[in-house]
């Protein structure tokens, strides 16, 4: 008698494939940010963490088992912007696959931004003020003073 064999399926939601993305990008030379149109941004405000599927859209053929990709990013100021894309295109074609068995047949990185890492780092202080400013409203708690340096 032969055992019953259950039908099995497996499957990636798109936030999945995203966060595989953006957590490989995060470890990229070169690669700031990957950064989200105005509704993610709105969303990310009202977060606590940075989100690591910010900037990744995802497009799955489950059927095929192939994904296609397309982030929006901001690369430091003064790399080469083509050297960062192979490095980018080979590192998250080869995390996605090790980690689902799915093949990313598309990669396209729209550069949103080129900035030094001083100014990155200025810009994610005034982000960070304002998340801070926008929650203490709404808690109705004083915004603390910023030191000065």
């Amino acid at each position: 008698m032969e055992p019953n064999t259950p039908t099995t399926t497996l499957t990636f939601d798109e936030n999945v494939l995203a966060k595989i993305t953006g957590k490989t990008a995060e470890n990229i030379d070169g690669v700031l940010s990957l950064e989200g149109n105005l509704i993610d941004k709105v969303t990310n405000q009202f977060s606590n963490g940075d989100d690591p599927t910010q900037g990744v859209n995802v497009d799955i053929d489950e059927d095929d088992h192939v994904v296609k990709l397309e982030l929006d990013a901001i690369l430091e100021y003064g790399k080469n912007a083509q050297s960062i894309f192979d490095k980018l295109t080979n590192k998250v074609s080869t995390a996605i696959n090790e980690m689902t068995n799915m093949k990313v047949t598309e990669i396209k990185l729209n550069v949103k931004d080129m900035l030094t890492r001083e100014e990155w780092a200025e810009q994610n202080k005034k982000k960070e003020q304002n998340k801070k400013k926008e929650r203490d409203s709404k808690t109705g708690n004083e915004p603390t003073p910023d030191p000065k340096p």
